[in-house]
């Protein structure tokens, strides 16, 4: 299962580099959503998501391997997500929460490559 998410998390969705306080964001890809929504509850805020998106793709820069298992340890993901929010401020949380919203518009924005079907001349056909 390791090696299937590795490859999500190699195929982004978004790949610009972005940066929150000064250190660099994993790119959001679809492994990284699965991670999300494996740390997801019904019942979490809209702060918490935000929270949650940073504090991912922060880690997942800095060692995937051992994000990737804290993720499947929801109460020990939130422990750490919590100590780390402690030390934030509201303009982090203000400026965390636009660019969530910069990196979530992006991702969802359609790209579509038109692939026209082959003429006849082209299929040999005259």
């Amino acid at each position: 299962m390791s090696e299937i998410l590795d490859d999500e998390l190699n195929s982004a969705l978004v790949a610009p580099e972005r940066e929150f306080l000064g250190e660099k964001l994993a790119p959001y890809t679809e492994g990284s959503r699965l991670l999300l929504a494996q740390i997801r509850d019904d019942n979490d805020s809209p702060a918490y998501f935000v929270w949650s998106l940073l504090f991912v793709h922060l880690r997942l820069y800095k060692d995937r391997k051992a994000t990737i298992k804290l993720c499947w340890d929801k109460e020990a993901f939130r422990e750490e997500l919590f100590q780390w929010i402690s030390e934030r401020t509201d303009k982090q949380r203000s400026d965390g929460t636009e660019l969530v919203g910069s990196i979530l518009e992006a991702a969802s924005a359609g790209r579509i490559e038109v692939v026209r079907p082959p003429t006849e001349s082209a299929l040999g056909k005259a």
